[in-house]
Order: structure tokens, then C-alpha cells, then sequence
């Protein structure tokens, strides 16, 4: 990942190396960038944050599916 790289095109990175995990990638991607460029207020209860951490928790569960299938199933894809 490069540091001059758009959220935008680090989400496709990541959705290209790991398909399955597109739409949590694409939700992050999509409040990130309301939440950096946009002028939304968000708290803990907000369902901005709710989504937030629902879609975090789906990605990470399919990141570290990937890295455990590539650590310990290599000839597998």
C-alpha cells in the first residue's frame, strides 16, 4: 500500500487480492471517506458507527481466513 493512494484505490487493491471480502472493504471505504471528507458527526451509538464496526468485523474475519488458509494451506488458493 502506498501512503499516495486514495481509499478508493486501496479498496480495490484489497477487494482484488480478497473478492470476499468486498462489501465490509466497500462499506469502510464508503464511511471513511464520508466520515474524513464529509461533514457527518458520528458517536458510538450513531449508525454510522454501528456499520462501521460490523463491516471491520466481516472484513478482518475474511482477512485472517485468507492468511490462515495461505499459512497453513499453501497449495490451496
Amino acid at each position: 500500500v502506498k501512503p499516495e493512494q486514495t481509499p478508493e484505490e486501496r479498496r480495490q487493491r484489497i477487494v482484488r487480492e480478497i473478492p470476499a471480502a468486498e462489501p465490509p472493504v466497500t462499506a469502510i471505504t464508503n464511511l471513511y471517506s464520508a466520515e474524513r471528507y464529509g461533514r457527518r458527526e458520528s458517536g458510538e451509538d450513531s449508525p454510522v458507527t454501528k456499520t462501521a464496526d460490523k463491516a471491520w468485523a466481516d472484513a478482518r474475519g475474511n482477512i485472517l481466513q485468507r492468511f490462515l488458509r495461505r499459512r497453513f494451506l499453501p497449495w490451496q488458493k
